[in-house]
């Protein structure tokens, strides 16, 4: 369990009600150019990539042809090239996985540790935009120059998802040499931003409904069952895993459902991978990321089973044998549940 410190919770308030700056240095970048590069992405991936040409940015998947999630992602387009952003421990497998049906395309890919990301998130993002780049940046990926740094910059608000703990707000992000972060960084932090830190953005995280692919959910899973409809287009053609995602939405029968759950302030430390089960000792799936705040209350992400899934219902959690069991309440879930969604609707794309 990740605990949050005061100035952790400082940052927090400051997304809340002015704006806070995080480098997203967990995310690495997989380019991927040629003349193919857009056509051969757009028949792999779950998003639409070809809407997002000329210049466009987006969240998505690469799904296995079960549907299963090999690896979630930003994908930014920009002309005849585009960059894959996921999480760093999976893009090496991103490579390879994409590289096996490069056949006859005039595609290559490379991982590329010379560009960095960061975000500034809040509902002072705007004004910030406008004062760094003299106009409030685009919507579509577009070169603005900060700092004396070209940079590639679009506004994409966090949080589609809605969510028990967050609202959605304004955010922007910047792709940037990795040089050149330092300077782009202080410029942000210069005109209002606070800066942010890794346990903010993880809690910010949990907030939003964001799962991180191996912790809190696994690679058996399909986007619609873990909260990421969004990264799902269901108006293009093929793709890896099209059908199984397909016939999940029209049938509206997950699985599983991505949660949000929260603990006492006595609750132990319990942390990602630990069961949950019903009072009557059923397994009912495990949880994910959780963070403490400063207060001793715990907030968290959980993996549960769909026949185990009612708002407000009561687990406990298990960790190895020494340690302490803790109750958990599920509080939402990250899209609606079978009974809520009318038939053959599905969740939202």
């Amino acid at each position: 369990m990740r605990q949050l410190t005061a100035r952790d919770e400082a940052i927090l308030d400051a997304v809340q009600t002015r704006c806070a700056v995080f480098g997203r240095d967990e995310l690495l970048a997989v380019r991927v150019s040629g003349r193919d590069a857009v056509k051969f992405l757009h028949a792999m991936i779950t998003q639409d990539v070809k809407a997002l040409s000329p210049a466009g940015a987006d969240s998505a998947c690469l799904c296995d042809p079960q549907g299963a999630i090999l690896a979630t992602l930003l994908v930014v387009v920009h002309g005849s090239e585009a960059v894959l952003w996921t999480d760093r421990s999976r893009a090496a497998g991103l490579v390879d996985a994409l590289d096996r049906y490069v056949i006859a395309d005039d595609v290559t890919l490379l991982l590329d540790e010379s560009v960095a990301l960061c975000e500034w998130v809040g509902p002072m993002a705007p004004a910030l935009a406008q004062a760094i780049f003299g106009a409030e940046a685009q919507r579509v990926p577009t070169f603005e120059r900060v700092a004396g740094h070209s940079v590639l910059s679009w506004r994409a608000d966090l949080a589609t998802t809605p969510s028990p703990w967050w609202q959605a707000a304004p955010r922007y992000w910047m792709q940037v040499d990795r040089d050149a972060l330092g300077d782009v960084a202080a410029a942000l932090v210069e005109a209002g931003a606070q800066p942010g830190s890794h346990a903010a953005r993880e809690a910010l995280r949990v907030a939003c409904g964001e799962p991180r692919l191996g912790l809190d959910v696994d690679d058996g899973s399909l986007p619609l069952e873990v909260g990421l409809a969004a990264a799902v287009s269901f108006r293009k053609g093929c793709y890896l895993g099209q059908e199984a995602i397909a016939m999940m939405k029209y049938r509206g029968q997950p699985r599983r459902y991505l949660a949000w759950v929260s603990g006492e302030v006595a609750a132990p430390d319990v942390g990602a991978g630990w069961l949950l089960r019903t009072a009557e000792g059923k397994r009912a799936g495990r949880l994910g990321t959780c963070v403490r705040a400063t207060d001793g209350t715990w907030r968290g992400l959980a993996v549960v089973q769909r026949k185990m899934v009612e708002h407000g219902a009561r687990f406990t959690a298990h960790g190895e044998a020494e340690d302490e069991p803790a109750t958990v309440t599920l509080v939402a879930t990250t899209m609606p549940l079978a009974s809520e969604t009318p038939a053959g609707q599905g969740p939202s794309p």
